[in-house]
Formats: structure tokens, sequence, C-alpha cells
């Protein structure tokens, strides 16, 4: 068993809150975006925006 400190379970439970909250087709738009930035040789963009 693992033993965890408070700010520990805190972490964790933000980050699933976080990834629970992410709707599949914002990820479907990004992997689209970053597969077009794969084809040009271009890095994708850090302002990439989901709407």
């Amino acid at each position: 068993m693992v033993v965890l400190s408070d700010d520990e379970v805190a972490l964790i439970r933000a980050l699933l809150t976080a990834v629970r909250a992410i709707k599949v087709r914002d990820i479907d738009k990004v992997l689209v975006i970053l597969a077009k930035g794969e084809k040009r040789g271009t890095p994708p963009s850090p302002a990439v925006r989901l709407d």
C-alpha cells in the first residue's frame, strides 16, 4: 500500500477532475492540429484555440 500526503491526494484529485472535464471532441481537435503540424514539419502553435 502507498501512503500519500494530504498535498499529494489534493493534487491527484485536481488532476483527475481536470482530466474528467476534458471533452473527447476537444482531444480530437488537438490531435488533428498536431497531425497537421507534423505533416508540414512545423511545430504547432502553443496558443491554439479549441472553440
